[in-house]
C-alpha cells in the first residue's frame, strides 16, 4: 500500500498491498536530484526506482562519481530510502517500508572500446543499459538517424557481453533495426524501459508494432513512458497513458507491459539545456549536443519535448482505476505495475549466476 496514505480506495489498496510496484526510468541528473520526489513515488506506492544518475554526455568514471556522490545525499534519507541492484536487496528494502532505488544508464558510450566496463558498471549497481541515445554510436544507431544501419560489429559484441555479465539490454531510444537486431541476438530478455507504440503516437521515440511483438516474444517488456510528447497529450492524462497501455496488451499481451514514465517534474527542455552546457563547461567536457541532431522530426507530426508535461507518480492511482474499470484483472494489473520487469531481473540474475558457476 501507499506509504503514509491512509485515504487509498480500498480496491485500489487490495492491488498495491505486497505488490511490486517499478518505475523503470527516472532521468536522475543532478540538476533533478531533489528527494521530495522520490517522497512523491513512495508515498504513491512505488516500491522500486530504477534511475539514470550519471554526468551527461556519459563517461565511466563520471558515472561512479555521480552515482557516490547521491548516495551520500541518500543517506539523509536512510529512513525510507535505500538502493538495491539485486532482488534480494529489493525485497528487503520493500519489508523495510522503503523505497528502493536502483541504476540505469541511458548510453552506452561511456563503455568506449572496453567491454571490461560491462563488468565494472555491473559492479557499481547498473542493471539495463540502453544501445545508444537517439544518434548514433560505436554500438548502434539511435532512433533519430535516418539511416536507421543497425547494429555495428562491435554492438553485437557489447550485447553478448551484456548478457553474459546479467545486465539487461535496453533498447529505448535505439533506432528500429537496431534493436529488431539486438532483440534478435541477444540470449535473454530484451527490454524497450521507457517507449510507446507508434501507432498511438507517431513520435520517433516510439516503437512499430514489429518492434512491440518481437519484444513480447523474446519474453521482453516495454515500459510506457509518460512524456506528454510521447503520448501525443501535453497534460499527460492518465486516460493517454492507458491508452497506449491498452494498446500494447491488445498487441502483445499484459505480460509485456510495464511502467518506465522517465518522470521530469519541471520542462521545458530548453532550460536542462543551458544548465547542461554550464556544468559541463565547468567540467572541461562536452555539452549536450544540439537539439536539432539529438532530436529531429522527420514525421512533422511529434509534439515538442519543451511544451509537455509528464506522468506524474501521483497518477498512479487513477491509473489501476482505470485499468479496473476496462476489465483487467488483479494479476494482469500486478503483472504491469512490476511483475513482469521483475521477471527479467530474476532472469538477467539467474543467467549471471549460471554463468559464474561454469568458470568455478
Amino acid at each position: 500500500m501507499a506509504a503514509g496514505n491512509e485515504d487509498v480506495d480500498p480496491v485500489i489498496a487490495d492491488v498495491l498491498l505486497g505488490a511490486d510496484v517499478w518505475e523503470m526510468t527516472l532521468p536522475w541528473l543532478p540538476i533533478y536530484w531533489d528527494l521530495e520526489i522520490l517522497a512523491d513515488y513512495r508515498r504513491s506506492g512505488f516500491t522500486f526506482v530504477s534511475a539514470t544518475l550519471q554526468d551527461w554526455p556519459p563517461t565511466f568514471e563520471g558515472t561512479r562519481q555521480c552515482i557516490e556522490r547521491f548516495k551520500t545525499i541518500a543517506a539523509r534519507a536512510s529512513d525510507w530510502l535505500t538502493f538495491g541492484s539485486s532482488l534480494e536487496e529489493i525485497d528487503a528494502g520493500r519489508r523495510q517500508s522503503k523505497l528502493v532505488i536502483g541504476l540505469n544508464s541511458q548510453e552506452t558510450i561511456l563503455i568506449g572500446e572496453d567491454l571490461s566496463r560491462i563488468e565494472g558498471l555491473y559492479e557499481i549497481g547498473i542493471r539495463h543499459m540502453l544501445l545508444a541515445y537517439n544518434v548514433r554510436n560505436l554500438v548502434a544507431d539511435g532512433c533519430a538517424e535516418r539511416a536507421d544501419a543497425g547494429l555495428s560489429n562491435y554492438g553485437r559484441q557489447v550485447v553478448r557481453e551484456m548478457n553474459r555479465v546479467g545486465m539487461v539490454v535496453d533498447c529505448a531510444h535505439t533506432g528500429r533495426r537496431s534493436s529488431l537486431e539486438a532483440i534478435e541476438l541477444s540470449s535473454a530478455p530484451v527490454i524497450f524501459s521507457h517507449a510507446n507504440p507508434y501507432a498511438v503516437c507517431p513520435h520517433i521515440r516510439n516503437l512499430y508494432d514489429d518492434q512491440i511483438v518481437a519484444c513480447a516474444r523474446g519474453r521482453g517488456v516495454i515500459g510506457v513512458v509518460g512524456v506528454g510528447a510521447f503520448l501525443g497529450d501535453e497534460k499527460a492524462r492518465t486516460n493517454t497513458v492507458f491508452k497506449h497501455i491498452d494498446y500494447l496488451c491488445e498487441l502483445a499481451g499484459p505480460e509485456a507491459v510495464g511502467l518506465g514514465t522517465d518522470y521530469v517534474k519541471i520542462l521545458p527542455v530548453a532550460r536542462y539545456e543551458a544548465q547542461w552546457t554550464a556544468a559541463a563547461d565547468d567540467a572541461d567536457t562536452r555539452s549536450w549536443p544540439d537539439a536539432g541532431n539529438a532530436w529531429p522530426d522527420p514525421t512533422g507530426k511529434q509534439l515538442a519535448v519543451e511544451n509537455t508535461r509528464c506522468f506524474a507518480p501521483s497518477q498512479l492511482h487513477e491509473l489501476i482505476g482505470l485499468m479496473q474499470a476496462h476489465g483487467y484483472s488483479k494479476a494482469n494489473i500486478r503483472n504491469i505495475l512490476g511483475d513482469n520487469f521483475r521477471r527479467v531481473y530474476a532472469m538477467a540474475e539467474r543467467r549471471r549466476e549460471s554463468a559464474r558457476s561454469q568458470v568455478a
